[in-house]
């Protein structure tokens, strides 16, 4: 007995195969001598399960790779975790009730560090099984992990190359800082958010003018205490206002606006003039008087409460045309800054908060206590006015609190003056979509030098030890530079903090060289795994085989992460790009295209599809979402294919059913015999695996599923529907056989779970060699059965009989009724000609009427006694076959069949009753005797009883 589609029962026993079986190390072995592909696995972080939008990235991944193994590739694809970071700390703080980054101190780094080293490597092992229960292919056996030595050497490596460069330095910069986090992050890490703040105007008194006043505003009233210059367009034209007793300075664009329209105060403009007039202009801040510091800077810096000029940060697009400049609260403010000689001064700590020397704020939280600033200005007489703003603000990506800037002490990397040779290799680069590789360009074109370190716990310990005594440093670039520097007895077994921190070395002054307590920043991590997951530099020889990489694939939000840390690492350490081809996915939404998140309780999880409708299901689903656009998950759509599914699945049942019933084996199609519904199937499976081959080398991948779609609903409700009473069984079995095996065989990379589980089913029937599908090699199509002409006439019969069907449909005539003819009316009568008798067949129709015109069909609706005849044998043959089925009966099983009825059938289509339904005596009678009935049913045709009975 052929079995239904359970896709838990599928599944399940095709893993339990191929790890049975080895059947991957047997794929990948197979090209050994092939090719070299080197894929590199965009490494997921290790904070929880897999979620949906990993699960529809790896599953296009292995789609990918499935197909160059059978392509006879020598396929590197080792998979990978990004188990360092903030997202690790903040799980085990979580676990251990931890709450702030002191707190840590108090439980012990070492301590602390062990449990993120056993939650990483526990999770990722974890993570692991999820993406094998997905179907996905990889080397798990010996994933690279950043926790490791050799990893922790790779990253060493590029930032002793990058010192050798010269592209290493330590510098006070304004950064973007996560209180909340009490560490600092680089652009890519922050997540931009729409928020409503407070717009504040405010103004600021000219030096030696009692009655005129600077007017700014911003909508972070906690940075005002870091105010040290006002920046103004020198192109663009301002005015003098008298407001009341007060002469105002605003754009001339935007003084009626603010003035006339914030302020609501009346003005009279007294004076006009460009901005660069206004460069120098001295004037006093808010709390010169209040806080000491402010004199002091002035004397060092004497551009310290001036007006400065910037044409690329002013603009007339909101405010007042004067805009704040505070150099140590953003990198625009400290760009204007430095080119001023104005220092980047902040003096916040690690959680925001100001310090004693900011007087009376003392203890004011920035961002947080923005409302407590603007009342302070209130109060001291310099507020305006206040508007509400929608703008896009930063928040880390990790914790999703609202950043805020600091001056801090970093190291970079100097990558501004590489911009346009990643450029230029961006441009050589291969990417899907087209977009993908312009999104990159602009991203590149904006790069700024990058900080590498976090003031946090669990990560790669930066390699720079420092003396204590005087200035020197020393950058390890590896293990044998460390022992060699501290003696090999030293270096400890785990490179992690804090063992790594009490290796130390006497400098040539005879001071102490102790390591920076920093760590490195985790975008190190993902940067250097183009080679760390070849093992270099501990190894050399994979590295000289397979890199840089043949293909990447991530979501388009690595534009500014992981692509971008791929191409510096690279840039940097060997002065060439790392991968060749790149494949860009979209996001993923709930139905409505809201971002998924617990607070929403929107989030689906890939077990709840696995468990609904199972792996290939997801994989199916999501693998046809084109490159680069956003999936809004919809359970509805995940529904239809899991019933297409069973679709293909069921073509297999047909075909066993066919062999057993008739006691036929598959053979090779001979193509003498071939009849026009034989022609038109192989021409679309040759054709399709062609085309399914060129969208794989393009990496157009999600085109692949719909065009697989296509192909096997074509097999199952076009040519199996054609030849369901075709006499030349075998030729049936034969085209649908070769059909179905070249169909598996190129679908198998995107369902690797029905394919195999089909593929099995056919082994064990016809006795194939091949351990699993998988082993095949990518099958070779056959260009002499491809014929275009028809395909394309198969095409025009699909789309009359269509009509017709329709035009039954609206009639209320079944296609079991036979009509007498149908006038088509087409645009090219020949084609239609060349397939007339299939249409006649599938639409039950004794006569075509083909004229030359404009498309359409006339359908002669009436049922004479003889068609009449005709079709009550038809429905009388169908309903006699579904008892036949319902009794449980084989094909070949002879039944004694009895048909009751007081409507008479014409003699010769009781004998063909008789021979269809496999009846070996037929007694039809409008009226039955006592009987014993073994099974039995009853029906209405046409307002006409019937009942069968089956003995």
């Amino acid at each position: 007995m052929v079995r239904p589609y359970d896709f838990k029962l599928v599944e399940a026993e095709v893993l339990k195969l191929w790890k049975d079986l080895g059947i991957y190390q047997k794929a990948k072995d197979k090209g050994k001598a092939g090719k070299k592909f080197y894929f590199l696995q965009g490494p997921p972080y290790t904070s929880g399960k897999i979620h949906i939008g990993q699960a529809w990235n790896n599953s296009i991944k292995d789609v990918a790779l499935r197909y160059r193994r059978m392509k006879g590739f020598d396929v590197w694809d080792r998979a990978g975790y990004d188990m360092h970071g903030l997202p690790v700390e903040r799980k085990v703080m979580a676990l251990h009730k931890i709450k702030f980054k002191p707190d840590i101190e108090k439980f012990g780094v070492e301590k602390f560090v062990n449990e993120c080293y056993r939650f990483s490597t526990e999770t990722a092992a974890a993570m692991s099984q999820d993406l094998i229960r997905l179907g996905i292919w990889m080397d798990f056996d010996d994933p690279y992990m950043s926790v490791k030595n050799e990893f922790i050497e790779g990253e060493w490596l590029l930032i002793k190359k990058a010192q050798e460069q010269g592209r290493l330095y330590e510098g006070e910069k304004t950064l973007t800082w996560c209180p909340n986090c009490a560490t600092a992050m680089a652009k890519h890490e922050c997540d931009y958010k729409e928020v409503e703040d407070n717009s504040v105007f405010m103004k600021f008194k000219v030096k030696a003018k009692d009655d005129e006043y600077l007017i700014i505003w911003t909508t972070t009233p906690w940075t005002i205490m870091f105010n040290l210059a006002i920046m103004v367009n020198p192109e663009l034209d301002y005015v003098k206002a008298q407001v009341g007793n007060e002469k105002w300075i605003v754009s001339k664009d935007l003084v009626g606006i603010f003035i006339g329209g914030v302020a609501d105060k009346a003005f009279q403009m007294i004076e006009e003039f460009k901005g660069a007039k206004l460069e120098g202009l001295e004037y006093e801040h808010i709390w010169n008087d209040e806080l000491p510091f402010y004199k002091e800077l002035k004397k060092k810096y004497p551009k310290v409460h001036t007006v400065v000029l910037s044409s690329e940060y002013v603009d007339t697009g909101s405010g007042t045309g004067l805009v704040h400049c505070a150099p140590g609260c953003g990198p625009e403010d400290y760009e204007v800054g430095y080119r001023n000689n104005i220092p980047p001064f902040n003096f916040l700590d690690e959680q925001g908060v100001f310090p004693k020397e900011a007087g009376r704020f003392a203890g004011f939280v920035a961002r947080k206590d923005d409302d407590k600033f603007t009342e302070a200005f209130k109060k001291d007489g310099c507020l305006i006015a206040i508007t509400k703003v929608k703008h896009d603000y930063p928040h880390c990506e990790r914790c999703s609190s609202a950043v805020v800037f600091r001056k801090t002490k970093q190291w970079f990397f100097k990558v501004e003056d590489l911009k346009e040779e990643m450029i230029k290799a961006n441009q050589e680069t291969y990417w899907v979509p087209k977009s993908g590789q312009n999104a990159f360009h602009s991203w590149l074109d904006n790069l700024r030098d990058n900080s590498i370190t976090k003031q946090r716990f669990w990560g790669t310990p930066v390699p720079i030890w420092h003396c204590e005594k005087c200035t020197a440093y020393d950058v390890i670039g590896s293990i044998a530079e460390l022992e060699e520097k501290a003696g090999k007895e030293k270096v400890p077994a785990n490179l992690h903090k804090p063992w790594i921190d009490n290796v130390t070395w006497k400098c040539k002054c005879g001071g102490v060289m102790r390591r920076t307590p920093d760590i490195l920043d985790v975008w190190i991590d993902a940067g250097t795994t183009s080679w760390n997951c070849l093992y270099y530099p501990s190894r050399t020889d994979l590295f000289d085989k397979y890199f840089p990489a043949d293909f990447i694939l991530e979501g388009k939000d690595q534009i500014r992460g992981w692509f971008n840390l791929l191409m510096v690492a690279s840039m940097i350490a060997f002065k060439k790009p790392c991968f060749k081809a790149c494949y860009m996915h979209g996001m993923i939404t709930d139905i409505e295209g809201k971002k998924m998140s617990k607070s929403l309780g929107n989030v689906i999880s890939p077990d709840e599809i696995v468990s609904k409708y199972g792996a290939d299901t997801l994989r199916y689903y999501m693998c046809e979402t084109k490159p680069g656009l956003d999936i809004n998950f919809s359970w509805e759509e995940a529904k239809i294919k899991f019933k297409n599914l069973q679709v293909l699945w069921n073509i297999h049942n047909y075909l066993l059913d066919l062999t057993r019933t008739f006691g036929l084996k598959p053979a090779k199609v001979e193509p003498a015999k071939l009849g026009i519904e034989e022609k038109y199937m192989l021409s679309r499976v040759n054709s399709t695996m062609r085309e399914v081959e060129k969208l794989h080398e393009a990496y157009m991948l999600s085109e692949i599923t719909p065009m697989l779609e296509s192909l096997y609903l074509d097999l199952s409700r076009e040519y199996i529907q054609f030849v369901r009473d075709k006499e030349d069984k075998q030729l049936v079995v034969d085209t649908i056989f070769e059909s179905i095996i070249n169909l598996l065989k190129i679908m198998a990379p995107s369902l690797p779970f029905i394919t195999e589980s089909m593929y099995q089913a056919l082994k064990q029937e016809y006795g194939l060699e091949e351990e699993s599908v998988h082993l095949y090699d990518w099958p070779t199509y056959d260009e002499k059965l491809i014929q275009p002409s028809t395909e394309q006439e198969v095409k025009l019969a699909k789309e009359v009989i269509t009509i017709i069907l329709s035009k039954r449909e609206e009639a209320g005539i079944g296609v079991r009724w036979p009509l007498a003819r149908a006038e088509v009316v087409v645009e090219n009568p020949n084609v239609l000609k060349k397939v007339e008798q299939l249409v006649i067949k599938q639409t039950n129709i004794k006569k075509l009427l083909i004229k030359k015109g404009e498309m359409k069909v006339v359908l002669d609706t009436t049922l004479t006694p003889s068609l009449e005849q005709e079709g009550f044998a038809r429905e009388i043959t169908r309903r006699v076959q579904a008892l036949r089925k319902k009794a449980g009966l084989k094909k070949n099983d002879k039944v004694k069949l009895v048909v009751e009825s007081e409507y008479e059938l014409a003699q010769k289509y009781l004998d063909e009753l008789k021979e269809k339904v496999g009846a070996e005596s037929l007694e039809y009678t409008s009226k039955i005797e006592i009987i014993q009935a073994q099974h039995e049913s009853d029906a209405i045709i046409k307002d006409k009883k019937f009942r069968f009975i089956l003995c």
